[in-house]
């Protein structure tokens, strides 16, 4: 998550105020950016796949250089690691019937970590520190 110290000073009444954002308050945006981007981006994945599956149309020609773009913005802004995990999520890994391949494997202890909604992505993503800094 990018740290950004915004500090914002105001005036009221001739008295001047420093506001700090909270870090709970930078927490909260950020989970809600992250959970944003990320149904968005299985929307339209979603969306692609009942098109060409009820119309037999390939958008991919023409949504390839979009999802690059988009694909570089998030690999920029949430660094490697969250971005592997998001277009993998995003890629095919909500297998609706089972729930034995839905889980994100922490290298350093084994541990499985259940990643079937892009909540339980974003928990685990926070949990194992995958975020960029």
């Amino acid at each position: 998550m990018k740290n950004k110290d915004k500090k914002t000073t105001i005036s009221i009444g001739g008295i001047k105020l420093q506001m700090e954002e909270s870090p709970k308050n930078k927490e909260n945006k950020h989970k809600k950016f992250f959970l944003a981007i990320l149904n968005k981006l299985i929307s339209i994945q979603e969306r692609t796949d009942k098109v060409f599956g009820e119309y037999g149309i390939n958008l991919l020609m023409y949504e390839d250089l979009y999802f690059q773009i988009i694909e570089d913005f998030v690999y920029e802004y949430y660094g490697n690691p969250a971005a592997e995990v998001m277009f993998w999520h995003v890629n095919g890994a909500k297998i609706e019937n089972n729930d034995e391949e839905q889980y994100i494997q922490d290298k350093d202890t084994g541990k499985r970590y259940k990643a079937k909604t892009p909540l339980q992505v974003y928990n685990v993503c926070k949990k194992l520190k995958l975020f960029k800094k």
